[in-house]
């Protein structure tokens, strides 16, 4: 599992006055990754340090929380506990499609669960658009003044084991729709050039900014997937002892060793493994 916090390499921060709003809501659209099979990445937020979003690891897209740190108990059932104060969510919130929709809600309120302008809590909620409505997913009270969203974080840092996403262009990450809650309890659209400042970090890049729609959106992919110069690294071969990080080439692509291989099987070449081979090969992506 990638550490609990990785590198942000995209993010668009609240630019008004987070202690003026009583919730926060956000849409997102899940992309496709074009190396799904190894990548790990989230796209997520956080508000008064209580975390969530999508969490994809090689097993697919998952609802995640984190941050909840009065305790887990009585959160939503399907989530677990991996890091303490959150993890990833199975059931109705796992298994997520490229092109699926998830709304998060944040909202200030009593440790009843009840909504409150004044509520000392803060409670987190997801829709997953699948007719069940609103679901708890946590509560904590409100700390850490911010209000921010991670529109690419990857854990590239940690190791090899854990590329970074190749996130298509095609289908990209989608931020939907924003909207704030006022003082007086009022929820509204979130619009406008000047309500977010945005950070970039290559490959990753924002496309299709609409900010003067409201509620505003804008698309996240990466800008061109990089190609490595393979020429001098040896191909894949069957049979043979790889030591972690070593580098192969196989199907046109740049592979890192995840674990020491003591025999490498016919059966579980990195491009094309048979369904029962272990995840031993990372994708750093097409050779050039």
């Amino acid at each position: 599992m990638a550490s609990q916090r990785g590198t942000y390499d995209l993010t668009s921060s609240y630019t008004g006055t987070v202690g003026d709003t009583r919730g926060w809501l956000i849409e997102w659209q899940v992309p496709q990754l074009l190396n799904a099979s190894t990548a790990w990445t989230a796209v997520g937020q956080w508000y008064y340090n209580l975390e969530s979003g999508i969490y994809h690891s090689p097993d697919g897209w998952f609802v995640y929380y984190f941050g909840d740190d009065n305790g887990v108990t009585g959160n939503h059932s399907s989530c677990n506990t991996q890091w303490g104060s959150g993890g990833t969510c199975g059931g109705s919130l796992g298994g997520l499609q490229p092109g699926q929709q998830v709304i998060f809600k944040y909202e200030w309120c009593t440790p009843e669960r009840v909504a409150s302008v004044t509520g000392a809590q803060l409670c987190l909620y997801v829709d997953m658009k699948d007719g069940a409505g609103w679901q708890f997913l946590a509560q904590d009270a409100r700390s850490t003044v911010e209000m921010y969203a991670h529109d690419i974080e990857h854990f590239a840092d940690v190791g090899p084991q854990y590329p970074e996403p190749q996130v298509s262009c095609e289908a990209p990450i989608k931020m939907l729709r924003q909207q704030v809650k006022t003082t007086s309890g009022a929820w509204q659209n979130m619009s406008g050039a000047s309500t977010w400042s945005f950070h970039d970090a290559a490959p990753y890049v924002y496309q299709n900014k609409n900010l003067s729609a409201s509620p505003s959106t804008w698309e996240a992919c990466t800008s061109t997937v990089p190609a490595n110069d393979c020429s001098s690294v040896p191909a894949w071969m069957s049979a043979q002892v790889y030591t972690p990080s070593t580098l192969v080439t196989n199907g046109g692509h740049l592979w890192s060793a995840t674990q020491q291989i003591w025999w490498s099987h016919p059966s579980c070449p990195p491009s094309n493994p048979t369904s029962w081979c272990p995840a031993e090969w990372a994708d750093l992506g097409p050779c050039n």
